[in-house]
């Protein structure tokens, strides 16, 4: 049905940022399925009369005992026997194989679908049989007269793609039993909080699975899969995702490389007590599992299509992209031409117009998030676009995609303002923020904005929206706004008013923002360039505490100054600071019309 992961997998616990390796291997393609663990009644008559000889567990239904007994106690003619077993079925169309040497019959759910209670030599029949998600009861009849025996059983789903999920819903955590409600639905995404899902269904100690057959073309796919507690992934009945535990809400992530055709997912999922959600995304995978990388994550293909799977990656470079091949490889044993080149990054940006220059020969693609920014996917030589963009205040994931034909190989993106070649870097320990264990999760807003700074009158950098997940990673004086890492990796501040804490506490977070200062709002249209790596300190003066490095080409607003115009204070990126004035550059307004603050 897919080939097994045909390059290696990451699973990745979002929350606490683990990287676990995930063992590749080979999905197995279509094949007949046999079941397990049928309970065989052997008898000495063909007719399964009186008490069984002997009781055994059989992996499958597949047996050839030519001339021979099937086990102590009974001939090697004129005998029967009986397998039972209950098998799991995702909701679909399935055709069943029988080869008998002599009698058979096939129930399924009681039902008798296949009817051939005769002597006959080595026989083939097959039945299709339309059935629901779940658990199905099997039974095989089966008699031998004379001569050899022999008997197989096996079945493979006929797919056919559906539009919604079917979902089930049982009483009890451990998907037993009947449901108490099955329906359709349109998706996987849940907050039911103290809930649950239906007036049927209890609020503690349920469990619920959905099943859903779609297409799908070649290519890798990004799975994730988040719940409070226990989740499961299905691709195909291979087990890609298994967090069966009791947890609060935690997300996993996985890269599946699936064949093109139609494919089975199936979610299982369990609420212990308390809160419950659960939620699955999917779409084909771009740049590396997890994201947030402030890296171009190259992926290299020996195709001009970015089509199936890279042939390699790796890391190129934290400023823009400059590729100048001419007529030679990307790397040793990779092709000169007819190749393509993906590369993903996050950038960190104050919001202010942008002007991006991008030249490629040959075809060029660009995009913002997920917006196509520059189209030039064509036969090409060296060709220059300017494309002006207005960014928001916050973190962008930049997406750049090129194809060589033949002859010269080049592509090169710059953008200004410089300072977003070297984007800015996290204050304190240089690097994003870092999960503290300290989650909660929206609930008191439908929407929630997310800001550059802890109050309403900072920037806002994007939204978030009821059930999403956050990690929180600092707190201003009075804990009334946390700063926290949310879905794709997004960085910023949000009242806390709206949002429940899930593990840890508020308080044990560290104090990056104030209750006093600069109102954010104030500009004095003063802004300084940094000439080199300059530091950012807590207060004018060397003896005051570092907060971090501004790398070179950053540009930032000035909001204040000492009387002898020797420190400047700055706000960049939401963070207040003072920077020594000789390595920075005023690039507009007049420094004296700015306070003296320090």
């Amino acid at each position: 049905m897919l080939c097994r992961f045909c390059r290696p997998m990451l699973v990745i616990l979002c929350l606490a940022l683990l990287i676990t390796p995930f063992v590749p291997g080979t999905l197995p393609t279509a094949k007949a399925d046999t079941g397990s663990n049928w309970t065989g009644a052997y008898f000495a008559n063909k007719d399964l009369q009186g008490n069984a000889v002997f009781l055994r567990i059989d992996q499958a239904v597949v047996f050839n005992w030519g001339p021979n007994s099937p086990g102590p106690g009974i001939g090697s003619q004129f005998w029967s026997a009986r397998w039972v077993s209950v098998q799991y079925l995702n909701a679909g169309t399935y055709r069943f194989t029988v080869t008998a040497d002599d009698g058979v019959r096939l129930y399924i759910d009681g039902q008798l679908v296949l009817d051939a209670w005769r002597d006959q030599a080595p026989t083939t029949y097959t039945r299709v049989v339309q059935v629901s998600s779940g658990n199905h009861a099997l039974q095989v009849d089966y008699y031998q007269g004379v001569g050899d025996a022999s008997i197989a059983v096996s079945w493979a789903s006929e797919l056919t793609p559906t539009s919604s999920w079917t979902a089930q819903y049982y009483n009890n955590p451990n998907l037993a039993g009947s449901p108490v409600l099955t329906r359709y639905e349109g998706g996987i995404n849940y907050f039911w909080g103290y809930g649950s899902p239906d007036p049927v269904v209890a609020p503690d100690n349920f469990s619920a699975r959905w099943t859903i057959t779609q297409p799908f073309n070649v290519g890798t796919y990004r799975f994730t899969l988040a719940g409070d507690d226990g989740i499961r992934l299905y691709i195909d009945d291979i087990l890609v995702i298994n967090k069966w535990q009791d947890q609060p809400l935690t997300a996993y992530t996985i890269d599946v490389q699936l064949v093109a055709g139609l494919h089975t997912l199936r979610v299982e999922y369990y609420d212990r007590v308390n809160q419950a959600s659960v939620r699955l995304t999917y779409e084909p995978a771009v740049g590396p599992p997890g994201g947030n990388l402030t890296q171009w994550y190259g992926e290299y293909f020996t195709n001009p299509y970015l089509a199936g799977v890279p042939t390699f990656v790796r890391l190129d470079g934290s400023s823009g992209i400059n590729a100048n091949w001419n007529s030679s490889a990307p790397a040793n044993g990779f092709p000169r031409e007819n190749f393509s080149v993906r590369w993903t990054r996050q950038v960190c940006v104050p919001g202010r117009p942008y002007i991006f220059y991008l030249t490629a020969d040959d075809g060029v693609r660009f995009y913002i998030d997920s917006t196509l920014i520059v189209d030039r996917w064509v036969l090409q030589s060296a060709t220059t676009v300017r494309q002006p963009v207005d960014l928001t205040a916050g973190c962008h994931t930049f997406r750049l995609e090129y194809f060589q034909a033949t002859g010269q190989a080049l592509v090169n993106l710059t953008w200004e303002p410089p300072d977003s070649q070297n984007p800015p870097q996290y204050y304190n320990s240089g690097q994003p923020p870092v999960p503290t264990g300290v989650t909660a999760v929206v609930q008191y807003a439908s929407v929630l904005n997310v800001r550059t700074g802890p109050g309403t009158t900072y920037s806002i950098i994007d939204k978030v929206v009821r059930g999403n997940v956050l990690s929180l990673t600092a707190r201003n004086i009075d804990a009334s706004w946390v700063r926290v890492i949310g879905p794709g990796n997004l960085v910023g501040w949000v009242n806390r008013s709206y949002i429940q804490i899930t593990q840890g506490n508020v308080q044990s977070l560290p104090v990056q923002g104030g209750s006093t200062g600069p109102n954010p709002g104030d500009t004095t249209g003063v802004r300084i360039r940094t000439l080199t790596t300059v530091r950012l300190r807590s207060g004018p003066g060397a003896q005051y505490a570092l907060l971090g490095n501004l790398g070179w080409g950053v540009v930032a607003d000035v909001i204040g100054r000492t009387a002898d115009n020797s420190w400047l204070q700055i706000r960049f990126g939401g963070v207040t600071g003072w920077v020594y004035s000789p390595y920075v550059q005023i690039i507009s307004g007049v420094l004296s019309n700015v306070p003296v603050t320090g």
